[in-house]
């Protein structure tokens, strides 16, 4: 019993070694610094953050004047992204970055833009690009190894996209600021969702617990 306990404490410890540390509120400058060890919500591991070109002509928002939130629980991890920007009339922002998400298997992405405030023929945009079980290429959008679909939302509201279930996701998200001929944009957060269900060494780890916890409670009942 013993040399089990100490089984199931160097799986569990080892796993949570090479997901990172938990998620936490910071800037996407923080966020990138994590690297390929990113942060985890439950069992879900964020990670592989950066920023890539844009448009051109457009001014690129700066990682550390956004703000990454995380939330929900282990089966529906998210982020909400802020972005302090504002665009007048003849201005364009972007804010175009990518990340991966792993650990669980995942069957569903949505994404949600709220607060954007435009004026005139200026306008909010999100466009969201995921590669369901695979990465993109080096510019983000393209080249996606396994099944690339896309979100897109403009000044508010919600969109959503489900999909047999896959190990990983690798999510750039495109948020633009177009102040138009004669308008502004501003503001604006996204939040990018997944639906996740846990990985078969999850529910064994689980099980093994559980398991665990009954032999303990069966041995102290027969000393």
């Amino acid at each position: 019993m013993k040399q089990f306990v100490l089984l199931i404490s160097a799986i569990a410890s080892l796993t949570q070694l090479c997901r990172g540390a938990s998620c936490v509120s910071g800037t996407l400058a923080s966020y990138i610094a994590l690297g390929a060890t990113g942060c985890t919500i439950g069992a879900n591991n964020l990670s592989g953050f950066q920023t890539l070109s844009g448009l051109a002509g457009a001014i690129s928002v700066s990682p550390a004047d956004v703000t990454i939130t995380p939330n929900g629980g282990a089966l529906n991890p998210g982020i909400t992204v802020g972005a302090n920007a504002s665009a007048a009339a003849g201005m364009q922002l972007e804010l175009l970055f990518t990340y991966r998400i792993s650990g669980n298997s995942y069957t569903g992405i949505s994404i949600n833009l709220a607060d954007s405030r435009a004026t005139g023929d200026g306008a909010v945009s999100d466009v969201n690009d995921y590669c369901a079980g695979g990465m993109f290429g080096p510019d983000g959008v393209s080249g996606c190894s396994g099944t690339a679909g896309s979100l897109v939302l403009l000044n508010s509201g919600s969109d959503l996209a489900t999909f047999s279930a896959v190990p990983s996701l690798n999510v750039t998200d495109d948020l633009t600021f177009d102040g138009g001929t004669m308008g502004s944009a501003a503001g604006g957060s996204i939040t990018d969702r997944f639906t996740a269900v846990p990985e078969p060494f999850t529910v064994l780890l689980t099980a093994a617990g559980i398991a665990l916890a009954l032999g303990l409670r069966l041995t102290k009942r027969n000393l």
